[in-house]
């Protein structure tokens, strides 16, 4: 008695052609079809597997025929899928480990919330996003408009603050701590309120410097000799 891969290998050889299609007898194994199959949905895509030995395209009673179970399984489902997903009032559930989908009838205006017949989730069609329970649309456009413009104030402040962090330092002389800010020019400073001359980068005191030349520099400065 055979055994029922030993009868499907049989009959593929026996039928005149893999696709009605096709011109040519076959001349593929079933076993190797059938990874032809898998390999070709993983590199061209569900929808566009091809015979093992020409171009024509396996429809799904080829599919249906030919691929293993789990790769018919596959395809039945992405087919199933792609069918319903043309239909111009079917969604698709957003709930992250949900795969129901149902018709949602209704303008989006009048009718915003779409909640799964499976797993209930609600989600709101206008967003796209879990619905925002307690708040119309509306509302909620403009409380993420105003939440935006709050994080864009607040990156306005804090690089305003990097930058007065990095073109600003407290005059080192004894009892000023004036702010005092670097724009351009050279390294050697001298503070409008109190007078004292200093070094820019390392906060050095000048007088020294001028006496006893660049070893007064701090060590990491860059004038440091």
């Amino acid at each position: 008695m055979l055994l029922p891969h030993q009868l499907s290998l049989l009959l593929l050889f026996f039928q005149s052609h893999i696709t009605v299609r096709c011109t040519h007898p076959p001349q593929t194994c079933l076993e190797c079809l059938q990874s032809w199959i898998a390999s070709s949905m993983e590199s061209k895509g569900w929808d566009k597997v091809t015979c093992s030995e020409c171009d024509e395209k396996l429809d799904y009673e080829n599919m249906k025929t030919f691929a293993a179970p789990d790769m018919f399984a596959r395809f039945d489902a992405l087919s199933t899928r792609a069918v319903l997903s043309t239909l111009p009032d079917f969604r698709w559930c957003r709930a992250p480990d949900c795969t129901s989908g149902q018709i949602h009838t209704g303008s989006p205006s009048k009718n915003p919330i779409f909640r799964c017949t499976s797993c209930k989730f609600a989600y709101c069609v206008n967003h796209e996003r879990e619905w925002h329970k307690g708040e119309t649309c509306e509302q909620y456009d403009a409380r993420m408009a105003l939440s935006k413009r709050s994080a864009k104030l607040i990156e306005e402040e804090q690089a305003s603050e990097r930058t007065i962090k990095e073109t600003t330092k407290k005059c080192p002389g004894e009892g000023c701590g004036a702010s005092i800010e670097k724009n351009e020019g050279c390294d050697h400073m001298t503070c409008k309120a109190c007078s004292w001359e200093f070094c820019w980068l390392c906060l050095a005191p000048f007088e020294p410097i001028r006496k006893k030349g660049n070893k007064e520099h701090k060590s990491d400065c860059k004038y440091y000799a």
